[in-house]
């Protein structure tokens, strides 16, 4: 399957998986016609983006504790203050 890049790979294919893909089907996901990056959603779905200081953007091993923490930062960075 080959996906343009949108957002983050590895949600997207967590996401995938969930709505029912076959863990083991090959992504490639795609800037303009260039593949930028290929292998199974299982693979992409066992990690996460990380952003570090030192060394910006990095993959590490998935930990949904974690990804749930971001989404509520994010989310409480959009509410307007009062």
């Amino acid at each position: 399957m080959r996906l343009e890049i949108t957002d983050d790979c590895c949600a997207t294919a967590r996401r995938l998986i969930a709505d029912g893909l076959d863990p083991s089907e090959m992504l490639e996901f795609c800037r303009g016609e260039v593949v930028s990056l290929r292998g199974t959603a299982r693979a992409f779905a066992s990690r996460q983006l990380q952003e570090t200081a030192e060394g910006g953007p990095r993959h590490v091993a998935y930990d949904p504790l974690q990804a749930e923490r971001l989404v509520q930062l994010r989310t409480n960075r959009r509410r307007p203050m009062r």
